[in-house]
Order: C-alpha cells, then sequence, then structure tokens
C-alpha cells in the first residue's frame, strides 16, 4: 500500500479547494433552506387558513415560473389564476380576483409594448373611456370606487393588448396554459356540483348549486359561459360538443339566465359561422343530451316556473332589473347637463337605488352603469371598444355571449370571468370560422 506524504503544498492546495467550495455549498443549500422555510409557512397556514395557504402556494409558483420562463409566464400564470378565483371565490379574501386581474393586464400590456394597431377605433375609445374613469377616479375616496376604476381600466387595457400587432402574434401562446386552466376548474368544479358540495339552492331557493363561489352566482355564470362558448371554438365536432357541454352544464346549475341568454347567442353566433350545419347540429345534440343527463336544465326550469309573472310590468321585469334601470336613469337624468356628458361618477348608482327603491343595487347592465356613470363621452369610448373588438380577429362565438351577458346583467363588474372571456377570445383568433 503506498503512503501518502502530505507537503506544505498539499495542505495549501487542499484550503483553497475547501474555500472555493464553501461558496458553493452555501449557494447550493440555500434553495432547500427557503423550501423547507416555504414548506414550514404553508403548513402553519393550512391549519390557520386554507385559502391563504393555496394563495401561498400559487404566489410561489408564479415566482418560479416567472424566474424560470420570464415575463410572459407571469401573464400567463397570472391569468390562469382567475378560474380558480371564481371557483373558489367564496373562500378567498375579497379582491384576490380583481388584484390578480390587474397584475395580468399590467404584465401583458409590458409584453406587447409599444403599441401599433390596424385600426385606430379601440385606442380612441379607449383614450376617452380610461379618460373619463381617471376623472372620476382622482375625485374618488372610497375603496369601493377605487376597485371598480380598476376593473374599468383591466377592460380597457386587456382590449388593447389583445388587439394590438403585438398582442396578435403573442396571444395564441396563452391559449395552452389559460384554457387548459379553464377546462380543469370546470371539470373539478362540475364535480363539486354533481356531488351536491358547497352552496345548495342559497341564492335562488330554486335548487342552484354553486359550489365554493361567493354569494352571488353572477361572477361563475359568467366565467362558465365564456368556457362553454370557447369549447365550440376548438377542432372535432365531438370536441365542441363535450367541452362546451363542460362549461354550460356548471353554467346552467348557478339558475343565472342571463348566462342563459349569453349561451344562446353563442350557439347562434357558431351555427351563423359554422359551414357544416349538419355537426354544427350534431354539436347541440350532444349539449342536449348532456344537460338533460345531469339534470341541469331542472334549475333553470324551476326557477322560470317559480317566477312566473314577473314580466307582467316593465318594473319587475327580470328580477327587478325594470325599477333598478329606471332608478339608475333617472338619477342621471335629475344630475344635469355635466353628468349627461361626463357621468355621476364611480358607484353612484348605489346611492340613486338607495334614494329610490331603499336597497343598494348595481346597475345589473353595462349600458346602464357606464352610460349613468360615465355619461354619453365616457359610453361612446365604451361602445368604440367593443365595436373595436368584434371587428378584431379575436373570436366573435367568445365575444358576442360576454356582450349579451353584459348588456342584461353586467359583465364589468365580474372582472376575473370577463377577463378571461376577452384572453380565450384573443387565443382562438385564428379560429374565427368553424370548420364544423
Amino acid at each position: 500500500m503506498p503512503i501518502i506524504r502530505w507537503s506544505d503544498e498539499n495542505l495549501d492546495a487542499t484550503a483553497i479547494a475547501v474555500n472555493r467550495a464553501a461558496p458553493r455549498l452555501r449557494v447550493e443549500l440555500l434553495p432547500a433552506l427557503l423550501a423547507a422555510v416555504g414548506a414550514a409557512v404553508v403548513g402553519v397556514l393550512v391549519v390557520k387558513s386554507p385559502p391563504a395557504a393555496v394563495a401561498l402556494v400559487g404566489l410561489i409558483a408564479v415566482a418560479i415560473a416567472t424566474l424560470r420562463y420570464g415575463t410572459f409566464a407571469a401573464a400567463a400564470s397570472a391569468f390562469a389564476l382567475l378560474p380558480w378565483m371564481v371557483t373558489f371565490e367564496g373562500v378567498m379574501p375579497n379582491q384576490v380576483g380583481t388584484l390578480i386581474a390587474s397584475a395580468g393586464a399590467a404584465v401583458l400590456l409590458t409584453l406587447v409594448w409599444p403599441l401599433e394597431f390596424q385600426s385606430r377605433l379601440i385606442p380612441y375609445g379607449a383614450f376617452f373611456f380610461v379618460g373619463v374613469t381617471l376623472g372620476h377616479l382622482a375625485l374618488s375616496s372610497d375603496k369601493e370606487q377605487f376597485f371598480q376604476a380598476a376593473k374599468y381600466l383591466d377592460f380597457a387595457a386587456v382590449a388593447l393588448a389583445t388587439t394590438s400587432t403585438g398582442g396578435r402574434r403573442l396571444m395564441p401562446r396563452f391559449k395552452r396554459p389559460v384554457y387548459g386552466s379553464c377546462v380543469a376548474a370546470m371539470a373539478v368544479q362540475l364535480v363539486i356540483v354533481v356531488a351536491g358540495l358547497g352552496k345548495v339552492g342559497t341564492y335562488y331557493h330554486a335548487g342552484e348549486r354553486l359550489g365554493f363561489t361567493g354569494e352571488a352566482p353572477h361572477p361563475l355564470a359568467l366565467m362558465t359561459m365564456v368556457i362553454a362558448a370557447a369549447g365550440l371554438c376548438t377542432s372535432t365536432s365531438l370536441r365542441k360538443g363535450l367541452l362546451f357541454a363542460l362549461g354550460a352544464v356548471p353554467s346552467a346549475f348557478t339558475g343565472v339566465r342571463s348566462a342563459l341568454f349569453g349561451l344562446f347567442a353563442g350557439l347562434v353566433t357558431f351555427i351563423a359561422k359554422s359551414d357544416a350545419k349538419m355537426r354544427a347540429a350534431l354539436v347541440l345534440l350532444v349539449i342536449a343530451a348532456v344537460a338533460f343527463a345531469t339534470g341541469a336544465l331542472d334549475v333553470l326550469t324551476h326557477r322560470i316556473a317559480n317566477q312566473g309573472n314577473e314580466f307582467s310590468s316593465l318594473s319587475t321585469a327580470g328580477s327587478g332589473r325594470g325599477e333598478i334601470w329606471t332608478a339608475a336613469l333617472n338619477g342621471w337624468e335629475h344630475a344635469g347637463p355635466w353628468a349627461w356628458g361626463l357621468g355621476t361618477g364611480l358607484r353612484s348608482i348605489p346611492a340613486f337605488e338607495l334614494k329610490e327603491l331603499g336597497v343598494e343595487l348595481i346597475g345589473h347592465s353595462d349600458i346602464v352603469e357606464v352610460l349613468v356613470q360615465f355619461g354619453v363621452i365616457g359610453f361612446a369610448g365604451f361602445v368604440a371598444i367593443w365595436l373595436g373588438l368584434l371587428r378584431s380577429p379575436s373570436n366573435s362565438i367568445i365575444l358576442v355571449p360576454i356582450l349579451a351577458f353584459g348588456a342584461v346583467n353586467g359583465s364589468l363588474e365580474y372582472v376575473s370571468s370577463l377577463m378571461i372571456g376577452l384572453i380565450l377570445a384573443a387565443c382562438f383568433a385564428t379560429q374565427r370560422r368553424s370548420s364544423g
């Protein structure tokens, strides 16, 4: 066995090697240490507040994806989180979805900046709409006014980003992560409602199944309706029918008739754009069979039967929307010429409803809300944005249901669901004509 003799040179070389390895060792141990700390924090939050634990895990995942894949991953992660925020809105802190939507919209703008457009309709419309929003925001002092302004600005920002020249090139990359997340969220929601978990019959008392969404079913109804419409933009007839049903069935379970109106508008648009009418009819048969088998239509028929006399007068029509819209428009009319042009301000409609009806209510229509709160100038900008969206490559099969829902119920208030719709419409822009 050879004898190893250590000299001073050997000792010096060993010391140098150890000193060089020490920083590398510390760097390699840092991720393990951070992971251990993160696991401990998540473990504590699971006991104290499960929603907070889920939110923390989501934030960590977004941070890792951003560091690994860049700014695109941040935007894609934000929009992919939105369907889960709506599905579990009832167990999440208030306005988390709004904050995530705002973050996603801001990052998306940076990705497509500088903004260039083939048509000036949306930029001009956004100029007036955003200008009036910021003007009223400068005069606001209540947090609810700030949140409403954020929702309106998110709408304008995503409309600008997705229809810009850079946005048209970028948006197809969002299809896989965002639509995949939407499909997964719908599958979970369908399991929840079929199993009878969460809230059952708590809003309309018509047997609706809301799962773990917020107190009101409208954000969930808008989101499920949008995801159903996106299913019609996929490839084969069978896939269209099944993916449409995956969103339409949870939508019917919400009991929100505005969603049914939106789904009908989406189907009409799909059939009008389809070259193969017989295949389109096959899609409808698949949808009807799934809806009948799950009992989803029973909720809507039960609710319609319970409120069969509501259209006997204008004031009671649409669950009282007639008198809600009348009170809002009366408040705007009496506010004077300045308000006719620039509106009565953010969150002014609930004050009109309280004065005339004795209860604070939102406008329940994007047309009424924007016209009353932003006046003719802001409303003209809003209309121009929507006209630009419908004329853009964004898929009208998804946009038309959103527009229909917004006209009779309002979509701007439910910003997470609205953002999902605008993003999916842009993702499926290359499939503007159905292949049947």
